[in-house]
């Protein structure tokens, strides 16, 4: 028996990424991102591995599926013509990854974190491939897209502000304000109200806030927030669920390998077992000479 899911699994995480359009970090480039100590490092079980899970999520996360979608319209663009040719590519199902920021392809994860979309849950996209000034905002939840409002890119100047605009979670409120219900911390609040500068400040350095809008409703961050490391928090549990059922993959099928031995008798002598993921992600573990999956309930 010559089995090692752990590495199938960064073969299969490295051809995803190409497959989605992704840049492959090296382990190196990985390992050079990450600011702790190399002693620190060292101590961490198949430290290269968890760095691409991480990198993987992180990227695969600011991609938007590719499916029809049941889309909603605020009041802010009730009137807008512009947006008219992505209702049409979002209802009708077509990918329309191709207008998301060109940092989803950084090798750097991290340094060009979606810090928006990690917080608030929410994605922007340029209006042409060649990018555009003006980006529309729209919240994605199960099979349904809100569109939000259309803002301009923000300035390093600080003279516009779009990533930490509240505007958006306002708009969210006004409109729709049962998909912000399970993110309600506090009704009435009386929590301090941030400035666009301080909440700006405080998410360079990776702090997550609460957001209070006009009524006194006070919500958590509907995006699951970031690591100190500017990884969304929710890539961060992907990654450790994957790893940790890939482990026991390879412990059930070690310790089972005699019964799957002869339950795959009629196809081989010498199954070939190789772990590859699903569709939806999912760890599956297959006998690739006869393309045979096994059921390991």
């Amino acid at each position: 028996m010559n089995i090692d899911f752990l590495s199938d699994l960064s073969d299969e995480l490295q051809a995803a990424l190409k497959e989605y359009g992704l840049n492959v970090p090296s382990p190196e480039q990985l390992r050079q991102q990450d600011k702790r100590s190399d002693e620190l490092k060292d101590k961490i079980e198949n430290y290269d591995l968890h760095n691409l899970l991480h990198h993987f999520f992180t990227a695969y996360t600011r991609r938007i599926s590719v499916r029809k979608w049941n889309v909603h319209i605020s009041d802010k663009l009730s009137e807008s013509s512009e947006i008219i040719e992505i209702v049409n590519k979002l209802s009708h199902g077509n990918d329309i990854n191709i207008l998301l920021s060109n940092r989803v392809r950084k090798l750097n994860q991290s340094k060009f974190a979606d810090l928006l979309l990690s917080e608030w849950g929410i994605h922007h996209l340029h209006f042409d491939e060649s990018r555009s000034n003006e980006l529309l905002f729209i919240y994605f939840n199960e099979s349904d897209a809100y569109l939000i409002d259309i803002l301009q890119h923000e300035k390093a100047d600080g003279s516009v502000v779009t990533w930490t605009n509240t505007d958006l979670i306002q708009a969210m409120h006004d409109n729709w304000p049962s998909v912000l219900k399970p993110y309600v911390f506090k009704t009435n609040s009386q929590s301090p109200v941030l400035t666009t500068k301080e909440r700006r400040v405080l998410r360079n350095k990776a702090a997550n806030t609460t957001i209070v809008v006009n009524d006194g409703t006070e919500y958590m961050p509907m995006g699951g927030g970031y690591s100190a490391s500017k990884h969304p928090t929710r890539a961060i549990v992907q990654s450790d669920s994957l790893y940790l059922t890939v482990k026991q993959l390879q412990k059930t099928v070690e310790e089972n390998y005699l019964a799957i031995k002869q339950a795959l008798s009629s196809y081989t002598s010498s199954p070939n077992l190789e772990l590859k993921l699903g569709t939806n992600l999912e760890p599956i573990v297959i006998e690739v000479v006869h393309k045979v999956q096994l059921n390991l309930q």
